[in-house]
């Protein structure tokens, strides 16, 4: 007959609660450069260090913009994907505090070169917001870029 497993005592269970409790208690603060402890906020921007991952960003997002405006301008028949992406795009820049300032681009070529440029370029957006995401000090930015790049991975699967 198996022997019955063993029981944990009272003394065990008391002590284990109050050691992690107490493992539990004393990581919640961080420490300063003084030494001092301070709360953290972990969705805080850290400004000096995403500040220039933002630029970039924006840069690339205008980049995507201009030449979503291009090929709607250039191909009637590629018009409502490109507004869709414009639509995007804006909403993108507006929610990291910028406006649009778009290059004037011509798109040329064929509607079939044109449509396959724009969702390459899309495509390359989204990669490089999801690198954005990953290299983001900040959780709230990282969030955000995330968030951006899965927009444009649905309007990719949309006009797939």
């Amino acid at each position: 007959m198996p022997r019955p497993a063993a029981l944990a005592s009272r003394r065990l269970v008391i002590g284990g609660a109050a050691a992690g409790a107490a493992l539990l208690v004393s990581g919640c603060g961080v420490r300063d450069s003084r030494g001092s402890a301070t709360s953290g906020d972990p969705t805080a921007p850290a400004a000096d260090a995403d500040s220039d991952l933002v630029v970039e960003i924006v840069d690339q997002i205008t980049g995507a913009l201009s030449l979503a405006k291009a090929t709607g301008t250039a191909f009637k028949s590629l018009r409502p994907l490109s507004r869709d992406l414009v639509a995007l795009h804006d909403a993108h820049l507006d929610e990291l505090g910028e406006s649009a300032d778009p290059s004037k681009e011509v798109v040329k070529g064929t509607v079939e070169t044109a449509r396959a440029r724009l969702l390459r370029a899309e495509e390359n957006l989204q990669g490089r917001l999801v690198t954005a995401a990953l290299a983001a000090e900040s959780g709230a930015l990282a969030q955000t870029f995330a968030s951006m790049a899965a927009a444009i991975a649905q309007q990719r699967a949309v006009a797939a």
